[in-house]
């Protein structure tokens, strides 16, 4: 972008490298942006309103909405629409070739967005504007946890990226993931959960899960840990209530089973695991039953099985000893039993985990 001192939405709304990077999530065009940021954190809050713009504008369609959700969308279109009206006529008015430009377009993206929302019903609540969309990239080189509103989370690898709502409104809980990251679902069988990656949606109620998915090489794998879950291709001749078609490509796959996508027979392939996972219903047991065990082997049993790194006091409580069997329990609520039994307390941040406790000797 040619060097200024202030910038407006509209500016990164015209910019096809932004464009390039919020809705292709691509890797150079995202180092470029988070570097120009950081040297133009007074533009955050115009970033940020541009980036809310390109992906309401870019959703997919997941359901319908009655009649009256989408005149309440309207509404709410044609009252901003109003608002900056005002300021476009300013910009009209200087003749500055630019600003015409935008004006157009902005008209171009109003009249879109009304058909849009009249005619394809987008799968998005009466008030998704006022929903913030997160977006977590891990930038790092480890595993980063991420938790979701409804109390699910998210261990997120390394290069792997992640976009979510603040909180979860409408029939699905939905995400877009690019990378791999393990998943613990909260059970809501009203609220299904839906993981998009690229051509594929990976649907399940409660359980725990793995994908892989990369969308430049196409690459995509579900590995199943605990309960059910049905993967398929998000073709728009899926019925809204995701009931499936015969002709779509789709499978279910069970605890310590696999699916991914052949590239020669074109479709998923189903397979069994040579070996349980350690966070399958079995092992897990075995994995997370203590008896008087020190705290500090209670911690490494975690950190094995869900690959991340839990930091703690080692010398004030490494050697605090646990009674508890844990192997029906997500991470979370581990954590919770955990410190709930040592008088401690969790926290994450930036997606690392971290216990405090005054110890036992201490008691």
């Amino acid at each position: 972008m040619a060097k200024r001192n202030n910038y407006d939405v509209e500016d990164f709304l015209l910019n096809e490298s932004f464009i390039e990077w919020i809705l292709n999530d691509s890797e150079k065009e995202a180092i470029f942006w988070n570097a120009w940021i950081t040297q133009h954190p007074g533009c955050l809050p115009a970033v940020n309103t541009a980036k809310k713009t390109l992906i309401a504008l870019h959703v997919k369609s997941a359901r319908h909405l009655t009649d009256t959700e989408i005149d309440l969308i309207i509404n709410q279109l044609q009252k901003r629409t109003q608002q900056a009206s005002k300021v476009n006529k300013l910009k009209l008015l200087s003749k500055n070739p630019v600003s015409l430009a935008i004006a157009a377009i902005t008209i171009i993206l109003i009249s879109v967005g009304y058909i849009f929302f009249k005619q394809y019903k987008s799968a998005f609540d009466t008030d998704y504007l006022t929903i913030y969309l997160k977006q977590q990239q891990n930038n790092t080189k480890v595993s980063m946890l991420v938790k979701l509103a409804d109390g699910s989370s998210v261990i997120l690898k390394p290069e792997a990226s992640i976009s979510y709502p603040n909180r979860f409104s409408g029939k699905n809980r939905e995400v877009s993931l690019n990378g791999e990251a393990f998943f613990e679902v909260r059970k809501d069988a009203d609220h299904p959960f839906l993981v998009h990656t690229g051509d594929w949606i990976t649907r399940v109620v409660g359980t725990s899960f793995t994908i892989k998915a990369c969308n430049k090489t196409k690459a995509f794998k579900v590995i199943v840990n605990t309960g059910k879950v049905l993967v398929y291709n998000n073709s728009p001749n899926l019925d809204t209530d995701l009931s499936i078609k015969k002709t779509a490509k789709q499978v279910f796959i069970m605890p310590n089973q696999e699916a991914a996508y052949s590239t020669t027979q074109k479709g998923l392939v189903k397979d069994n695991l040579a070996t349980p996972l350690l966070l399958s219903a079995d092992p897990s047991k075995e994995l997370f039953t203590f008896h008087e065990t020190p705290l500090n082997k209670v911690i490494t049993n975690i950190e094995r099985a869900y690959n991340v790194n839990i930091t703690y006091n080692e010398k004030q409580m490494g050697g605090c000893p646990l009674t508890a069997s844990l192997g029906d329990e997500h991470l979370l609520e581990k954590l919770d039993l955990i410190c709930k039994a040592l008088d401690a307390h969790y926290f994450i941040n930036e997606g690392q985990i971290s216990i405090q406790g005054t110890g036992c000797n201490n008691k």
